[in-house]
């Protein structure tokens, strides 16, 4: 994961419940297109037939058969990578969304109310001040002191965190995938 300004984490943070909307969308969307995927290739599979060969060829000549399957092979190979980045894309966000709420946890209680209630949960600073019992300028320096810290803990062991999943998920499927063809 990359460092963060401290202006970046105010607008991730002001994102942060979109984001995971959006996210569970994605994943959603994407597990119908392998759904849909899976449904081509069980069209596509000439092994049930009864011949030798797999491949029932009224009508067809051996090298359009062949063609065709190349094409099939193909065009699978390319879905299954665009998947798999997307799905490696959904998870490093994810895990960022979780790192940040990891991060939350470690500043003080207060500070973490005044971040949610301001960024996430998009409280007016009117609220802020009554329900926090101080001016406006005490709570913009405790707001900003809170973002700092937060700044803080999440840029010291930012670059040390990896998204497993999205890894694991690479190391699974390059295997199976021609050479080159994940970025």
């Amino acid at each position: 994961m990359e460092r963060m300004t401290k202006a970046e984490m105010i607008e991730f943070l002001k994102n942060m419940n979109r984001k995971e909307r959006i996210l569970a969308d994605e994943k959603k969307r994407l597990r119908g297109s392998v759904e849909t995927l899976e449904e081509a290739i069980e069209r596509n599979n000439f092994s049930r037939n009864t011949d030798e060969s797999g491949i029932v060829a009224q009508g067809f000549s051996p090298d359009k058969i062949f063609r065709v399957l190349l094409n099939s092979q193909r065009d699978i190979e390319e879905e299954t990578r665009s998947m798999v980045l997307h799905l490696r894309n959904i998870y490093e966000k994810e895990d960022q969304i979780s790192f940040v709420r990891r991060c939350l946890l470690e500043i003080d209680t207060t500070e973490q109310l005044l971040i949610k209630e301001a960024y996430m949960n998009d409280v007016v600073v009117e609220r802020l001040v009554s329900k926090f019992s101080m001016s406006r300028s005490q709570l913009y320096r405790k707001l900003h002191k809170a973002v700092d810290n937060l700044v803080e803990i999440y840029n010291a062991s930012c670059q040390d965190q990896t998204s497993f999943r999205a890894q694991r998920l690479i190391s699974e499927v390059i295997p199976y995938m021609p050479k080159g063809s994940i970025a």
